[in-house]
């Protein structure tokens, strides 16, 4: 039987607009992913080609915004948890962001545990052998469905101590899901340990957004919605402490791509802007806010 080796479209546009960040952008960085080029290899290439191209264009721009800002705002929240002690890391739909962080200094006996997509899981993982990255042997996969299988029940086949505090960074997917969906996934995150962490990025009603935001849902909606990955939500912040909330989640943070990361590092000269459509949620289970 056929493998299917097919990656999700917007984890690779979200993986390209990362790589280009590095050579299109200016100093300062807002996240620095140098594995990225190297494991998406020739499926790549024209998509870091079009933000070269492009680069100043608010569409491009707005994309590696998104992506490095919610990548930057999940390290930080991870490197603070593992402070406290938290030794375990959950990543729905991580593409190859658990290689960057297996592989540094803070991940040291951090268990990973990533679960993805089979298509994508799949193709991720030959890349990473064909590019010959190391992955470290604390790293374990899962294939899922979100729609149909249990992340916990995965990730606990995968290794995961149930008894013991995870982080879970779930970006760039919530946008993707209905809110009966969302409540079936997070019932599921639920069933971890309290103590737990939960960092994920959301998408507000058009009444949040400007004309800037605006430009971009038109352009990539469409683009997702042709790959078969439609946006279904949007929530108000307070819908999102009240969603998270009733899974037991207290939100103890709620950013907009702006306040997420230091405010130095929007003293730029480039066209990166920090857009009103995402914002970006750190919550843990069985704590006050």
């Amino acid at each position: 039987m056929a493998v299917d080796l097919q990656s999700s479209r917007t984890a690779l546009l979200s993986a390209a607009a990362r790589a280009a960040h590095l050579t299109v952008d200016d100093e300062p960085f807002l996240f620095r992913d140098t594995v990225a080029e190297r494991v998406l290899g020739s499926t790549g290439v024209e998509m870091i080609r079009y933000h070269r191209q492009r680069g100043g264009h608010p569409i491009p721009a707005n994309t590696r915004v998104t992506a490095t800002v919610r990548s930057r705002f999940a390290e930080t929240a991870l490197r603070e948890a593992v402070d406290r002690g938290v030794d375990q890391y959950l990543l729905v739909g991580g593409g190859a962001r658990h290689v960057r962080r297996a592989r540094s200094e803070l991940a040291r006996g951090l268990l990973v545990v990533e679960v993805d997509h089979p298509g994508t899981q799949r193709w991720k993982r030959q890349r990473l052998s064909e590019s010959g990255v190391d992955v470290p042997g604390t790293v374990r996969y899962a294939e899922l469905d979100l729609t149909l299988d249990s992340v916990f029940d995965r990730a606990v086949e995968a290794g995961l101590d149930p008894s013991r505090p995870v982080f879970v960074s779930w970006l760039g997917g919530v946008p993707y899901f209905g809110r009966s969906e969302l409540d079936r996934i997070l019932a599921d995150l639920a069933r971890t340990c309290p103590g737990s962490e939960l960092v994920a990025d959301y998408h507000v009603p058009p009444r949040g957004r400007d004309t800037r935001d605006e430009l971009y849902v038109r352009a990539v909606s469409v683009v997702a919605s042709e790959g078969g990955e439609p946006w279904r939500s949007t929530f108000p912040p307070d819908g999102v402490v009240a969603l998270l909330g009733s899974h037991g989640f207290a939100v103890v943070a709620d950013h907009s791509e702006r306040a997420a990361v230091p405010a130095d590092l929007w003293e730029r000269r480039d066209e990166l802007v920090p857009g009103g459509l995402v914002r970006l949620v750190h919550a843990r289970r069985g704590v006050d806010r």
